[in-house]
């Protein structure tokens, strides 16, 4: 969905300005020095400016990405990077420009080249740790679902290590990671579905929430927070797996209690589905699956249809 430039840290925009200026070798010198400035200027102008430019709009996003990147990146240090950034691009024409006019009226333009560039490299080192982050940033942001508004959605919610991956597996074109240990989503998996509707395709999206505990908001980690964050502004539906196997090494209680603060904290609706049937044998009233023999998936799948009103 973001597509950012890779952002070059302070000496690697050295390296690219100065380089391209090293090109410039014929004139007299004062054209060549001349000629250097405003190819530094020009480089550094131009590819700062792209950074800033490539980020977001923030305040036209939707409030899910808002306040997804608010968790993941953070939004004001965000905001302060971008403002470095733009402020050392304002600084570096300022000084090209002054030692522009300078180096054309200079009787030694070679000496006000080499003074602009430690004046340059100095503004550039100011904002390295910027870059750092802005470049974090990106690939964090690389990483965040391109997730369709307007289309029916789907969450799959429940506490770590439920079986909410391999059901992804089963429902879409996702290609989770999937493993035994507690919080291997590490943020939202997106898969979708097309079907036949009418003589018409139509997509769902199925979208996997971190795993979540039973305990108050402010002592959920960011990972956690991630998955309420999706299912405050994103479900048409959610599907609430339990584990009462308890090889998940929750509690049913504790799951049972998740589940209610779902249904009492979002105004979505809920199917709860009861996961790996085939140990227990069915432990609850939910509706009976198994990602590993497929058993109940199908039936599954028909009630979501149902829900979102596919059928």
């Amino acid at each position: 969905m973001f597509r950012i430039p890779t952002i070059l840290d302070a000496d690697e925009l050295l390296d690219k300005a100065f380089g391209r200026a090293k090109k410039i070798t014929t004139g007299t010198p004062k054209t060549r020095a001349v000629g250097k400035l405003m190819a530094v200027k020009k480089t550094l102008d131009t590819t700062l400016d792209k950074y800033v430019r490539a980020f977001p709009s923030f305040d036209s996003l939707h409030p899910f990405y808002r306040e997804l990147i608010d968790i993941t990146i953070g939004m004001d240090k965000l905001k302060k990077s971008l403002g470095a950034v733009d402020w050392a691009r304002k600084k570096v024409n300022t000084i090209s420009n002054k030692a522009i006019k300078k180096a054309k009226r200079a009787e030694d333009a070679i000496q006000v080249l080499k003074e602009t560039y430690g004046r340059i490299s100095s503004v550039l080192y100011q904002i390295n740790d910027h870059l750092v982050f802005l470049e974090n940033a990106r690939r964090t942001l690389r990483k965040t679902p391109s997730i369709d508004m307007e289309t029916p959605t789907v969450i799959l919610a429940g506490y770590p290590n439920v079986g909410k991956s391999s059901l992804l597996k089963l429902l879409s074109s996702a290609e989770p990671v999937i493993a035994s240990y507690p919080f291997t989503t590490k943020g939202l998996v997106l898969g979708h579905v097309e079907i036949d509707e009418r003589y018409e395709k139509r997509k769902i999206q199925f979208i996997e929430a971190p795993g979540l505990l039973d305990r108050p908001h402010e002592k959920r980690n960011d990972i956690e927070r991630q998955g309420i964050t999706a299912l405050r502004y994103l479900p048409d539906l959610v599907v609430f797996i339990v584990d009462a196997s308890l090889h998940c090494g929750y509690t049913l209680e504790s799951q049972l209690n998740l589940l209610e603060e779902i249904r009492d904290e979002f105004d979505v609706e809920v199917i709860a589905v009861e996961n790996k049937a085939d140990i227990t044998g069915g432990a609850t009233d939910f509706l009976k699956v198994s990602c590993t023999t497929g058993h109940g998936v199908a039936q599954l799948k028909r009630e979501i249809m149902e829900k979102l009103e596919l059928l």
